[in-house]
């Protein structure tokens, strides 16, 4: 172990040694750290937005007034998606989903209001970010510092001298290894330091953030181990340091520009998704004619009258049955046949994008970044998995908040009908809206085959890296 340590040793002199080195090194340093400081800014700032908009919109549902429930209903309210301090190192798609959704009577909406609509332009161009510098940048500097470990000393004569004073190979291997990741270390985990304390300091500093923040660092740390061992390959078999450079830079560009946009155009092309023009018509058609095209609206209501009726004990009431309780039973039932038409059409858009999702994913095992890039965004709770857990919960709460406002209107209409008006202490004994963030396993679990790829492309990476050294030529 002594030895692979001098041969670390001495790899990492020669290192610190090139200028060149230590600015590129520097310069991927101030680019994450600025990453970070515009990132931490954008999601401060979306974080205020957020607690704003919605103390705003609590404030305007409770100060209603007396009102008609069903009115009330109709008026509805917002709800915003949770800002996780992760999204200042990953924004994934979050931008691009949207961060706020109505709820409201006899309609679903899709979540509006994204930071690429609303943003500048500089905001819609949502490139730069910590992920981006380290899953770009940071190969392309493993790339610079490793790709003349082995060639070098080829070219000057210097590995033959070495393996004849009796060193081995596979000592070698490992002591320039050890020097590579010492060298990389040494430029990122002080600016790890950086990352978790800004982190921290806006409010960062729970347990499920700590764990996805941790299982983040594990997970990049997979990624440059990945591209380490390639260099390494790369640098023992090409014919010269020229040729193993040119060749990495060749295969950086294929992992991380040119599969990634065939990949997404592939999934587009196997899962077309609709248009927002498209998905109104498909939907206003059902509601018209219902799923099958085969039944008419009215006819589907009056069946769901008379089981709500049924259930209720009002069957054979006859004219016993007050004009507003009827009235609130049909309003529950269009609300049943609304909720089923726009349940099919969303969750069938939902699974197409997901569909899209697990393409990519599998693009993961021609591609490395495809593989982390996923694995990131859904630490950091930033990807579609994220967004549809919390439209999920949106509905399901909708569909609470509007069967309650019916209910209300049923039950203490009595003769005032549609003029009956509820108290102003019905809007605030509405329970709030508590979404709670999946933990970080709910990310592993959706990502469970991007995990795989890392973990193949790390043995692969690996392997060849170990089996280039023990045949690495001296000339």
């Amino acid at each position: 172990m002594s030895l692979v340590f001098k041969v670390a040793h001495k790899e990492i002199r020669e290192i610190i040694r090139d200028g060149r080195l230590r600015l590129l090194g520097l310069i991927v340093v101030i680019l994450s750290l600025a990453a970070l400081a515009f990132g931490a800014h954008q999601t401060h700032r979306a974080q205020e937005a957020r607690e704003h908009s919605k103390e705003r919109a609590t404030q305007q549902w409770e100060a209603q007034g007396e009102k008609n429930p069903h009115v009330a209903a109709h008026y509805g309210t917002h709800v915003f998606a949770p800002t996780n301090v992760a999204t200042a190192i990953d924004p994934g798609v979050s931008a691009y989903l949207g961060r706020s959704i109505k709820l409201e009577a006899h309609k679903r909406n899709l979540a509006t209001h994204s930071a690429a609509q609303d943003g500048a332009d500089l905001e819609r161009l949502g490139s730069f970010s910590v992920a981006t510098v380290l899953l770009q940048l940071v190969p392309l500097l493993i790339i610079a510092l490793g790709y003349g470990l082995w060639s070098r000393e080829r070219e000057t004569g210097t590995l033959r001298q070495l393996l004849s004073t009796g060193v081995d190979r596979t000592t070698l291997f490992w002591g320039k290894s050890i020097a590579l990741g010492l060298t990389l270390a040494a430029l990122l985990v002080p600016a790890s330091f950086v990352v978790f304390a800004v982190l921290w300091a806006m409010g960062g500093g729970n347990a499920g953030t700590l764990l996805r923040l941790g299982f983040l660092v594990f997970g990049y740390s997979i990624y440059f181990t990945i591209f380490g061992g390639l260099t390494l390959a790369a640098s023992a078999s090409a014919s010269s340091s020229r040729a193993a450079l040119v060749f990495l830079v060749g295969v950086w560009g294929f992992f991380s520009l040119v599969i990634p946009k065939v990949g997404t155009e592939f999934a587009a092309t196997l899962q077309p998704l609709p248009s927002q023009a498209q998905l109104a018509r498909e939907v206003s058609e059902s509601l018209a004619k219902g799923i099958s095209g085969k039944m008419e609206r009215d006819t589907a209501i009056e069946a769901m009258v008379a089981d709500l009726m049924a259930a209720e004990g009002l069957a054979d009431t006859g004219m016993l049955v007050q004009g507003a309780q009827i009235n609130g039973l049909e309003l529950q039932a269009e609300a049943q046949w609304e909720d089923m038409i726009y349940d099919h059409h969303m969750v069938n858009l939902d699974n197409k994008i997901q569909a899209q999702e697990n393409l990519i994913s599998w693009a993961g095992f021609l591609s490395p970044f495809i593989a982390i890039r996923s694995l990131s965004s859904g630490l950091c709770g930033t990807d579609f998995a994220h967004h549809r857990s919390f439209t999920d919960y949106a509905e399901k709460w909708r569909k609470e908040l509007v069967t309650q406002l019916n209910k209300d209107f049923a039950t203490n209409a009595d003769g005032e009908g549609w003029d009956y008006k509820a108290n102003p202490e019905l809007w605030k004994k509405i329970p709030p809206f508590q979404y709670k963030e999946p933990s970080a396993w709910f990310a592993l679990k959706t990502h469970a085959l991007s995990a795989l790829a890392l973990l193949v492309w790390l043995s692969l990476s690996l392997f060849f890296a170990k089996r280039s050294a023990i045949k690495v030529k001296t000339v």
